[in-house]
């Protein structure tokens, strides 16, 4: 979801326009509460740009407790500097959080990286992806 998918402050109207959305129709509600203090998100509904099918099949797999009926995918490491055990452990419990949104991942195995604190960044960043690039990866910082 990004900032441009924002559509409405209240209900929209979709009967009306079309928002560039085909078939049915999947939105996010924010609340003011989550997005106070952002200059960039707005309180409103956001046009998700994934089907509902594919959601429903990644929270149907989330249930089931992780990717491909409960099977968590092995994860190769690359790490620049050596990282402690804290931020590895830290590392892959993200990653497990995570592995559900590689729905329609189909590869046999995930890559994750970590980047170690560098200029302004003052601590690690660490990368999840597939080696495919069936999906865009995800990061965060530990």
């Amino acid at each position: 979801m990004k900032p441009t998918d924002f559509v409405s402050a209240g209900p929209p109207k979709f009967f009306e326009r079309a928002f560039g959305a085909s078939g049915r129709y999947l939105l996010f509600l924010t609340d003011e509460p989550e997005v106070v203090g952002s200059p960039v998100w707005k309180a409103g509904y956001y046009l998700l740009p994934l089907d509902a099918k594919d959601v429903l099949s990644a929270l149907d797999k989330h249930k089931g407790g992780g990717v491909r009926g409960g099977a968590i995918l092995p994860v190769e490491w690359e790490e620049e500097p050596e990282a402690e055990d804290r931020l590895r452990d830290k590392a892959l419990k993200w990653v497990e959080e995570c592995q559900p949104l590689f729905f329609k991942c189909s590869c046999k195995n995930l890559q994750l990286r970590l980047y170690a604190p560098w200029a302004m960044r003052r601590r690690w960043k660490a990368r999840l992806r597939c080696p495919g690039r069936c999906q865009p990866p995800m990061t965060t910082l530990l």
